[in-house]
């Protein structure tokens, strides 16, 4: 699949010729280049100031890493770090200087991808400015038992936007059983595509910046429409709670409209694909996977406004009561400041909003039946909410962090 990539220097989202001569800053904020490429699936997020030892950008990484699915790489170069990206989110860290078997083993091998990062065949480190003798083949056999997957990136070709290697991807791609993201040069959906077909992700930067293609041109590129003449079946689920919210189908181009406008956009055989898109109603498109053989679709979206939107009301029934249905109407009560109302006077009162927490925890515990349990429980939930409400904490990002420790080495 297609991996979008983040390269950054000073906050900012940049794109470097071979590592080096800085070729694009981009006119848009990493956070709203993560929502939009995290449709797709994960990015690359690269700190560049790390790698080359003249600064950080950590804060902003963390930022990234609550808003999509990241692998993290530049710079890690020591324990604490790569444990402290976990600890914020990341899927994965991207290992290159350290990668030697005694630094990879403090961490689960699920959790890394080793670099494999060479210029004219040759292994290239820090920053891409030392030289090794070793081959890229030797490095994967070398490091594969250390690490979850490799990254081959031919630094010659990087940024340089004259086409990947494909022969010398296929030779890597030989030497190693675990997962191949490849990266240098990539320019066309067909070259992400011929990568797909060899089991291998395509690590993109340059031709996403300078408009070669779209990442929904591309990911629409790797689906195998013809196999059900030109549509996909597809189902939406609420990307909050997991209900399945209708299920349609989708063509290449509703796909690419999708993920590049970030809008739930369907095909229907009785209608003409405007009106399935206004029928749609306005659900964002938080990310879409495919099945293993491309002929499938999962759209995971957020519908907006009301719960009676059009897409809410498929064939499964009306939406059911959730913990994302509670979040919206304490998010309404919160919107209307002249509103006298439990929750409002909550929202405003941090004193007694932080009593409440306490008493209805110290009821819970002191439950002496299932039936008191779920009550005080449901009044604790409830305080919860309202206080993570007031921090701008969504209850989503509390699920990820908690995805996080379950993630994390000790744990797995």
């Amino acid at each position: 699949m297609l991996v979008p990539c983040i390269d950054l220097v000073k906050g900012r989202a940049v794109q470097l010729r071979q590592g080096r001569e800085l070729e694009l800053v981009s006119d848009e904020d990493p956070r709203v280049l993560a929502e939009r490429f995290g449709r797709v699936g994960e990015v690359a997020v690269v700190d560049i100031d790390a790698a080359r030892g003249t600064g950080d950008n950590l804060e902003l990484i963390e930022q990234l890493c609550a808003i999509a699915p990241c692998r993290v790489g530049g710079g890690i170069r020591d324990v604490e770090r790569g444990q402290h990206l976990l600890h914020a989110g990341a899927r994965k860290l991207v290992i290159g200087t350290r990668a030697e078997p005694e630094f990879l083993a403090a961490f689960s091998p699920t959790r890394l991808i080793a670099a494999v990062d060479a210029r004219d065949d040759q292994i290239v480190d820090h920053a891409w400015e030392r030289r090794h003798a070793e081959s890229p083949v030797e490095r994967v056999r070398r490091l594969e038992p250390y690490v979850g997957g490799f990254l081959y990136t031919a630094v010659e070709r990087d940024g340089m936007q004259g086409g990947i290697d494909v022969d010398r991807v296929r030779t890597i791609a030989d030497a190693v059983s675990k997962p191949l993201t490849a990266a240098g040069g990539v320019q066309t959906v067909e070259e992400v595509r011929v990568l797909d077909r060899m089991g291998v992700d395509a690590q993109v930067g340059m031709a996403l910046y300078r408009g070669a293609f779209t990442p929904g041109q591309a990911f629409a590129g790797l689906m195998d429409f013809a196999a059900g003449a030109g549509r996909l079946a597809t189902v939406v689920q609420d990307a909050r709670d997991g209900r399945v919210l209708t299920v349609a189908y989708s063509t290449a181009d509703t796909l690419t409209e999708s993920l590049d406008r970030g809008t739930v956009v369907l095909y229907s055989p009785e209608r003409d694909r405007r009106a399935m898109r206004d029928a749609s109603g306005d659900a964002r498109v938080v990310r879409v996977e495919a099945d293993r053989d491309r002929r499938a679709l999962l759209f995971h979206a957020i519908p907006d406004g009301p719960v009676s939107n059009r897409l809410m009301h498929s064939s499964f029934g009306e939406h059911p009561f959730s913990v994302a249905i509670l979040e919206d109407v304490i998010a309404k009560r919160a919107a209307v400041p002249e509103e006298e109302s439990y929750t409002r006077r909550l929202l405003g009162d941090p004193v007694t909003r932080h009593a409440k927490i306490l008493e209805e925890a110290s009821e819970l515990v002191g439950a002496r039946t299932p039936a008191e349990a779920r009550w005080e429980a449901a009044d604790l939930v409830f305080h919860v909410l309202v206080d993570l409400a007031a921090h701008g904490v969504p209850w989503q990002t509390v699920i990820r962090e908690l995805e996080s420790r379950r993630r994390r080495p000790t744990d797995d």
